[in-house]
């Protein structure tokens, strides 16, 4: 049986996949669903660092070979991250609407409409039962900053990518996916017209892109 991973978005947790794992059981997979750092019962760790992320992730991840990967938002990113880690040990990866950072300090950011300092942390409050109320304001701060090394990683990636992008009612800076599928050498992009967070609010179109992704495994 293969281990598929799936991370979850900033203030979201692991439930936010319970809907899909028994489609992903069907073709075949162990799915795991671990919480970020800063979520639910994972650790707390101020302030919060994309690398913490990760490296996070590959503790939680210890003991398995390789595997797939599937993450929305802040959980795509951390999965590239890990690919960009283990490239060899992973076979496939979905990113969902992955914020992308610049590479140098010339280059845009990953959204195209920023959030003030105190819209963050009123925003970070209102999710307090979910996560530490700093996390989504480090995590912004952080993936603002130019990331050479993880552009630098991107090409040795050679594990087939399904890039989707949520079009033009997310905050993401859409034109930055083609950027990253150009990086990537086996990446692809598909648009579902839904938003930043695709798998909630179109679960079935969702479902109908990732699941011929994912069926090769089965099997």
């Amino acid at each position: 049986m293969k281990d598929l991973v799936c991370l979850h978005a900033g203030t979201s947790g692991p439930e936010t996949w319970d809907r899909f794992v028994p489609e992903f059981e069907a073709l075949g997979y162990r799915v795991h669903c671990p919480a970020l750092l800063g979520h639910g019962t994972a650790p707390r760790r101020r302030p919060y660092r994309l690398d913490d992320f990760r490296d996070q992730v590959l503790r939680d991840l210890d003991g398995l070979g390789r595997i797939t990967l599937i993450g929305n938002s802040l959980g795509a990113f951390v999965a590239s991250a890990v690919a960009v880690a283990q490239p060899d040990r992973v076979d496939r990866l979905v990113l969902e609407e992955i914020p992308i950072p610049p590479r140098t300090t010339a280059d845009g950011a990953p959204t195209t409409r920023e959030l003030p300092r105190l819209a963050l942390l009123v925003t970070g409050w209102l999710a307090r039962r979910r996560c530490d109320p700093t996390l989504l304001r480090d995590v912004i701060t952080d993936l603002r900053r130019p990331n050479p090394t993880w552009w630098s990683g991107l090409p040795a990636v050679t594990a087939p990518t399904l890039i989707l992008a949520g079009g033009p009612k997310s905050h993401l800076d859409q034109t930055r996916f083609r950027l990253l599928a150009t990086t990537m050498p086996q990446a692809t992009i598909t648009t579902i017209e839904a938003g930043h967070r695709i798998h909630t609010h179109t679960p079935d179109r969702w479902l109908a892109e990732v699941k011929p992704f994912l069926a090769f495994k089965n099997g």
